[in-house]
Order: structure tokens, then C-alpha cells, then sequence
């Protein structure tokens, strides 16, 4: 964390000697007095007799005392000597697979390059699958290189493990078997907070033409038709016709994903009869002319195709939003992550690292066409499918008092996207939901949130009694409004409803895991 401030140093003015500052939480509740030695204008440096050498975030604290700093700011004696170059931000190198490290990767650069004034040669290595970005100051010198490696998450893994590279992106969460070589290189768990980043999200989405009379398809169909089992629209209660499956070619992240997640779990393979093809826009626009034909591709690249709803074998059915994707509650979502062992070394690779996971790269995720993380609200009109559902449970899960109780409470709410999920069998926080957790007491701070209330609604999932649930549900909802606290925001009401309202069926662990869930509801 001390390179962030050491290699700036030509931006900043310097202090004659260390001046004492008192900073507090905002909100009240918490101070840290000490001698500053940095401000960056995002970032205290001070060093705090009770604390030792602390770095702490300006977003979360204010400087209170009468000696603030009014501008950007660097006590010499924090440096020593030799002093580091100036406007140096060395070399990191990022290694996994095509899609992010094509399409995503660049425009992470070039937006990080604009917010510091840089500008951006990009070259390509003596390997084709290496990009090279070389960052210039303005008056032309070199500052840093970024390389993207574009070998793979498996290579990506090894050479972080061998200090090749710095950071890991990847768009499925590390494996068990990933961690053990990790564990056994002596590095410790990395599916932590501080090791384990998600960056944005995506969906993967079931396409057919407009003319198409489907409406929803369940998983378990999606997958015969792909499989060649299922090969008229008539099996599927739809007026016949034979169904044109349409495929990826071989070799592409899309397909693999597909595979991984459709069809090899319930032991099934691609029909040889599938059209294959090579874009993203021939995915969604081949399908939309052919009103029998059937593909698969991002959420970002519906184009003029019809995306269809997944139902499933418990009645819940789900649309194929940006808001569903968001929540995780469309079945075909997913995280895109990022891996590191702690902070990067290298100070470029730092603030990139910074940058990726800040809200001005949201915007920049959307264009790319990436589910962002910039939360959104949806009212309770828009959620008549899944209340439908719920008001339609089994008797066993089922309290009409309660769910009475729970309409009360959201009918003039509107959810926000933001939902918080936690490491399985605890009330921690998983790491996504950390970040999460920062984003959300920043935002509800913004004046257009000032005289709202802030709702944290828990729920738990169908195993157990309702009554165990329901301490469950509760215990998970504080657990949050404590973070939020922690995080500077203040006076969210908390309520738990047991295993009311379910955002998919209880039938696997991993669906599940889903139901036990905080969501935050805004009036």
C-alpha cells in the first residue's frame, strides 16, 4: 500500500514535518488520530500510536482536526532516501482467457489511462495471444506496461503461483482442486476477501426468433435439445416444426461454458447436427430469422433474438434481465473473477487492480457488453412472477401471515440489485458481498437516498423448521446492517422472513445457497 503513495510523489507538495490529524468515520462512532505522512486525494497515510502505520480510505473517513489537507500532500521523512523515480508505476502482467483478456481487458486500460492523463501504445507480443500496453505522461515518457496474457486461467494459476504474474482473471470461481495447489505452494486460502475479486458479473441466455411462440424453456430441456434427444418444437407442446440448433464452433469460451454448465452434468454431449458458427452476432442474429431455430450467447448480445425465460421443476420462473443477472437469480448467471495473493507488487498493478473494481469502470463493463455491478432498483409490480410463487408454496414452507406481513413491507418499496449472500454454513460475508457492502453505504449516502428508508430483508432456505429459519433470516439481516455500520452508513431497519419467497427451488446445495440471502429494499 505505501508504493500508491511513494511513486506519486512528484504530484504532490510536500510537508515540512509530520502534522497530527484526527479522522472520523462518517457517521460518527470511530477515530484514528496520528501523524499523516500521505494524502492522495482517495487516501490517508497516518501513523497512529495506538495502530502503527495505517492506511485509510477518504471515502470512509473525514479529516476533522484544524490542520487537514486542502490538496494532495507528502511528509518527506515518510520517504527516506533515495527517493523513487518519478511517475514510475512499473510492470504488471495478467494472465486467463480469450474472451475477458480480449474484450474486457483493453478498455480496462485505456479507461485507467484517461483518469491519470496517460495515454496508450498497444503492441502485440512475440507470443499472438500477448498484449502489450505501454503508458505514456504527457510529454511522451514511459511511466508503465501493462501485459495481457491471454494463455488461459489454468497457466494464469502456475505463474501466479511462481511470482510470472500478478493477477488472475477467470470467469469461474476457483476450484477446490485450484486452491490445493495454492495451499500446497505454502500461499493459504485464496477465495478470500483481499485474494478473490469479482469484478462484474454475466448471463448466458436461451435465444429464439421473435416469431417463436416460446416463452420459457427449463434447463433440463435446453439441454436435450442441444443433446439431439429433443429435436421438434411438438415435444415441447409448441406448434411443430424441427428444431435448428445453433451452436458455437469449437474453441470458443461461450461453448465451453455451455458445456460445462448444460450438458456435461447431466452427461450429455453437443448433437453433430448443430449449425456451428464463429461471432457473437451470428449467436443471436442467424436465430432471430429462423422462427425454428434455437442458439445460446451472452445477455449483452441479444441483438434482435428473443430471450427466454428459465422455468423449473419447482414452478419458479425467472426473466432474463440485467436486473436478474445482477441479483444472481437468473439460474444461468455467473461471476467473473479476479485473483491475486494479496495487493499486487507493482504499483501499476495496484491501481489497475483499484480501477477495475471501482464505479467508474461500470460503465465502461456495460459498453463492453458485461453485467455491471452498478446497482439498480425494480419495483414490486415488475416481481409479480416470483410473489405469484411464492403466495403459492407448498403448505409446509408456508405462512400467509408472514407473507402478508412481507407484501406490507415491500409493495412500496422498490429491491435494490444489490443482494448479499455469504460463505456457506456462516453469517460471514462472502466477497463479493464485502465489496458489495462498501458500494451500498456509499450510494445510500447520495442525497437521492437522504429521507428514504432502508430496508435489509434476510431469508433463509427450506431445510430446518420455519421457526429456525426465521432466526436465521434475522441473524443474517443484522449481520449485514453491521457491516453497513462498519462501512459508514447508518439506520437500515432489519426484518427476517425464514424461508419466504425463495429466488430458486431448494432442491441442490447450490440452489440453496441462493435462498439464504439478504436483500435491501429501498422506501
Amino acid at each position: 500500500m505505501l508504493g500508491i503513495a511513494i511513486a506519486g510523489i512528484g504530484l504532490w507538495a510536500g510537508l515540512a514535518h509530520a502534522a497530527e490529524v484526527r479522522l472520523q468515520l462518517k457517521g460518527g462512532g470511530f477515530e484514528i488520530t496520528g501523524d499523516l505522512k500521505v494524502y492522495d486525494g482517495k487516501k490517508y497515510i497516518v501513523e497512529s500510536p495506538v495502530f502503527g502505520l495505517m492506511t485509510i480510505d477518504s471515502n470512509r473517513f473525514d479529516c476533522v482536526s484544524t490542520n487537514c489537507p486542502t490538496a494532495p500532500t507528502i511528509n518527506p521523512e515518510f520517504i527516506g532516501s533515495p527517493r523513487a523515480p518519478l511517475g514510475n508505476l512499473g510492470t504488471t502482467s495478467w494472465m486467463g482467457g480469450s474472451g475477458i483478456g480480449t474484450n474486457f481487458m483493453p478498455e480496462l486500460v485505456k479507461s485507467y489511462a484517461a483518469t491519470r492523463g496517460f495515454t496508450v501504445q498497444q503492441t502485440i507480443g512475440t507470443d499472438n495471444r500477448d498484449l502489450i500496453f505501454t503508458l505514456e505522461d504527457k510529454a511522451g515518457k514511459e511511466v508503465g506496461t501493462f501485459n495481457v496474457l491471454r494463455r488461459g486461467v489454468g497457466q494464469g494459476y502456475r505463474d501466479l503461483i511462481d511470482d510470472k504474474v500478478e493477477l488472475v482473471w477467470t470467469s469461474a470461481r476457483m476450484t477446490d482442486a485450484q486452491q490445493a495447489d495454492f495451499t500446497a505452494a505454502g500461499l493459504g486460502r485464496m477465495r478470500v476477501e483481499g485474494n478473490e475479486h469479482v469484478f462484474a458479473l454475466d448471463s448466458m441466455v436461451a435465444l429464439v426468433s421473435p416469431d417463436n411462440p416460446a416463452v420459457s424453456i427449463s434447463i433440463e430441456n435446453l439441454a436435450a435439445i442441444y443433446a439431439g434427444r429433443i429435436t421438434d418444437w411438438a415435444q415441447l407442446g409448441l406448434p411443430p416444426g424441427k428444431i435448428n440448433v445453433y451452436a458455437p464452433v469449437d474453441g470458443m469460451g461461450l461453448l465451453m461454458h455451455f458445456k460445462n454448465t448444460i450438458l456435461s452434468p447431466r452427461g450429455l454431449t453437443l448433437t453433430p447436427d448443430a449449425y456451428r458458427l464463429g461471432t457473437v452476432v451470428e449467436w443471436s442474429d442467424e436465430v432471430a430469422l429462423d422462427p425454428n431455430g434455437i442458439s445460446f450467447n451472452f445477455i449483452g448480445y441479444i441483438r434482435n433474438a428473443k430471450a427466454l425465460n428459465i422455468s423449473t421443476d419447482c414452478g419458479l420462473i425467472t426473466r432474463p434481465t440485467y436486473f436478474s443477472a445482477k441479483t444472481e437469480e437468473f439460474p444461468l448467471s455467473r461471476r467473473l473473477y479476479l485473483y491475486t495473493k494479496g495487493r499486487p507488487k507493482s504499483l501499476l498493478g495496484r491501481e489497475l487492480l483499484d480501477h477495475a473494481l471501482s464505479p467508474e469502470i461500470q460503465s465502461v463493463l456495460k459498453a463492453a457488453n458485461f453485467v455491471d455491478q452498478e446497482p439498480e432498483l425494480l419495483g414490486f409490480k415488475e416481481q409479480g412472477a416470483r410473489i405469484a410463487y411464492a403466495l403459492n408454496a407448498a403448505a409446509e414452507d408456508f405462512d400467509i401471515e408472514a407473507m402478508r406481513n412481507l407484501i406490507t413491507d415491500i409493495a412500496p418499496a422498490e429491491r435494490l440489485s444489490t443482494t448479499l449472500r455469504f460463505v456457506v454454513g456462516s453469517f460471514t460475508l462472502d466477497p463479493k458481498a464485502l465489496q458489495d457492502v462498501q458500494r451500498l453505504a456509499q450510494l445510500l449516502q447520495k442525497p437521492e437516498f437522504k429521507n428514504r428508508q432502508v430496508i435489509l430483508l434476510g431469508f433463509a432456505d427450506a431445510v430446518g423448521g420455519y421457526a429456525s429459519n426465521l432466526k436465521l433470516s434475522q441473524s443474517r439481516a443484522k449481520a449485514v446492517e453491521a457491516a453497513l455500520r462498519n462501512a459508514g452508513f447508518s439506520g437500515a431497519i432489519t426484518k427476517g422472513y425464514s424461508e419466504l419467497a425463495p429466488v430458486a427451488c431448494n432442491d441442490t446445495p447450490e440452489n440453496r445457497e441462493f435462498n439464504r440471502r439478504v436483500e435491501v429494499w429501498i422506501k
